[in-house]
C-alpha cells in the first residue's frame, strides 16, 4: 500500500477506533477502510466553510462540519446513500472538551480523501451490495457529540475552552452543500447511520425527506437505521447524575444512558433538531413533566412520530446496549424483549411502510451480509423491502426476525 494512501487508512482508522470508545462502532468503521483497494471506494472531503461562518455549522471546537462523497456512475448517478457516522454522545461538559480534541469533535485532522468507503452498505460491488453499489455515497462526519441535533446559539466556555453545540446546522449544512452537488436530481434516497448515527436516522429522518420532498419532487426517500433503536432506560441500580456543572464523566456509565442522553439534549438546545411532530406531541410542559420534550432524543419515543418509511436493521441484544444501557446484573434477555416489543409497537406498528431486520446475533453495527434471516441477507432483504415501498400493487415483507433467545451463537453466521 502506498505511503500516502496507508496515512489516509490509519487516519480513518484512529478515527474509527475513537469512535468505538464512545458506543462499539469502532469495528464497523474499521471494517470500512478494509476495502482501501476495492476500485471506486475513495470518498473526497468537503467542509463547510462558508456555511461554518454564516450558519455557525461548526463541530465542538469551533471547526467546519465536513463529510465525505463518492459520486454515482450509471444507473446509480441520481441516486443517493446518506451516512451519518456514528460515535456515541457528549455527556457532560468534561466529556465534551475531550472529544473536542480528536475526531469526534474537530475537523481538523480529517484527511483530503478516505479509502473507507468500500465496504457494507457503502460498497461498490454489486455481489455486496446489489441495490446501491453504484450510488453517490456520502459520510456525515460526526463532530458535534449530538446526534447531529445541538442548536445552541451560545459558545459554551469549559475550562477556558470554547465548545459549540450546532449539529443540527452541520447537518442542514451538509443537505444544502448536497443539493449543489447534485441532489436536486435525486430519483432515490436511502438516509443512513450506524450506532450514534443510526440513532440520528431515526431523529432525522422526515428532516431530509422533508426537505427532498421540496428540493426533488421526484426522489423517493426512505430511513435506513443500524443499531440506532437504543432503549429509553435507567437502572435503579445506576449512580445517576450529578448537575452537568460538576459532573465528570467521561462516557455512558452502564445503566445510566437516559441521563446521559437527557442531559445531551438539554445542553445542546435540541428542541428544533429533533422530530417536530414529536416535540409538538410531547408539548412546552418542560423537563419536570411526565412527557418532557427531552423524550424526543430516544429512537423508541420518536419513532412513533416518523412518517417516512424505515428500514432499521438492529439485534434485539445489542452488545453496546447490553454493556452500556444495562446496568451489570440486568437481564440481556429482558433487554432484547423490550427492544422487540418497542419496535413493533412504536415503529412497525403505527407505520404500515415501515419495517425492520431483527436478528438474534450479539452485535452492534455492520452484520450488512453476515446473518441470514428467512434465507435472506440484509442487503437483500433491504432490496426487496425498498422496491416494494410506494410501488403500486406491492405490499412490501416488512418483518425479518430471528427471534431466538440469549445467547445465540448461531444466529450470528451467514
Amino acid at each position: 500500500m502506498p505511503s500516502e494512501r496507508r496515512q489516509v487508512w490509519l487516519t480513518l482508522l484512529s478515527i474509527a477506533l475513537a469512535a468505538g470508545l464512545e458506543d462499539g462502532s469502532a469495528p464497523f468503521y474499521a471494517a470500512l477502510t478494509a476495502a482501501v483497494d476495492v476500485a471506486n471506494s475513495t470518498g473526497v472531503l468537503v467542509k463547510l466553510k462558508a456555511a461554518a461562518e454564516t450558519v455557525g455549522a461548526r463541530c465542538l471546537d469551533g471547526t467546519p462540519g465536513a463529510y465525505y462523497i463518492r459520486k454515482g456512475a450509471g444507473t446509480g448517478a441520481n441516486k443517493w446513500y446518506i451516512h451519518h457516522q456514528g460515535g456515541g454522545w457528549c455527556e457532560s461538559l468534561d466529556d465534551c472538551l475531550r472529544r473536542s480534541k480528536g475526531g469526534l469533535g474537530s475537523s481538523t485532522g480529517y484527511a483530503p480523501t478516505t479509502s473507507g468507503m468500500g465496504g457494507g452498505y457503502f460498497s461498490p460491488l454489486p455481489s455486496v451490495n446489489p441495490m446501491m453499489y453504484n450510488w453517490n455515497s456520502v459520510y456525515l462526519q460526526y463532530c458535534d457529540g449530538g446526534s447531529f441535533s445541538g442548536n445552541n446559539d451560545t459558545v459554551t466556555v469549559h475550562k477556558n475552552t470554547s465548545l459549540y453545540f450546532r449539529g443540527k446546522r452541520i447537518r442542514e449544512a451538509s443537505y444544502a452543500s448536497l443539493l449543489a452537488s447534485g441532489l436536486t436530481n435525486a430519483t432515490d434516497v436511502v438516509i443512513s447511520g450506524c450506532s450514534a448515527g443510526g440513532l440520528a436516522t431515526f431523529l432525522h429522518t422526515d428532516q431530509w425527506c422533508d426537505a427532498l420532498a421540496a428540493d426533488a419532487p421526484s426522489a423517493k426517500c426512505v430511513g435506513l437505521p443500524d443499531s440506532g433503536f437504543f432503549l429509553d432506560y435507567q437502572s435503579t441500580q445506576a449512580p445517576g447524575r450529578a448537575e452537568a456543572s460538576s459532573r465528570r464523566r467521561l462516557t455512558t456509565l452502564p445503566g445510566d444512558y437516559h441521563a446521559g442522553l437527557k442531559w445531551c439534549f438539554e445542553a445542546f438546545n435540541a428542541t428544533a433538531g429533533v422530530n417536530q411532530d414529536c416535540i409538538a406531541a410531547h408539548g412546552t410542559g418542560g423537563f419536570a413533566t411526565d412527557s418532557p420534550p427531552y423524550l424526543c432524543m430516544f429512537a423508541e419515543h420518536t419513532a412513533v412520530f416518523t412518517h417516512t418509511p424505515i428500514f432499521a436493521l438492529q439485534s434485539e441484544y445489542d452488545s453496546w446496549q447490553s454493556g452500556h444501557v444495562l446496568h451489570p446484573g440486568d437481564s440481556v434477555q429482558l433487554l432484547g424483549d423490550n427492544l422487540t416489543k418497542r419496535i413493533g409497537g412504536n415503529l412497525v406498528g403505527p407505520h404500515p411502510s415501515s419495517g425492520a431486520f431483527l436478528d438474534s446475533c450479539h452485535h452492534h453495527c455492520g452484520s450488512w451480509n453476515d446473518i441470514r434471516i428467512d434465507g435472506q441477507l440484509v442487503s437483500e432483504a433491504f432490496a426487496q423491502w425498498y422496491d416494494a415501498v410506494g410501488t403500486k400493487g406491492k405490499k412490501p415483507k416488512r418483518i425479518w426476525k430471528q427471534g431466538q433467545a440469549y445467547p445465540c451463537d448461531r444466529c450470528c453466521k451467514p
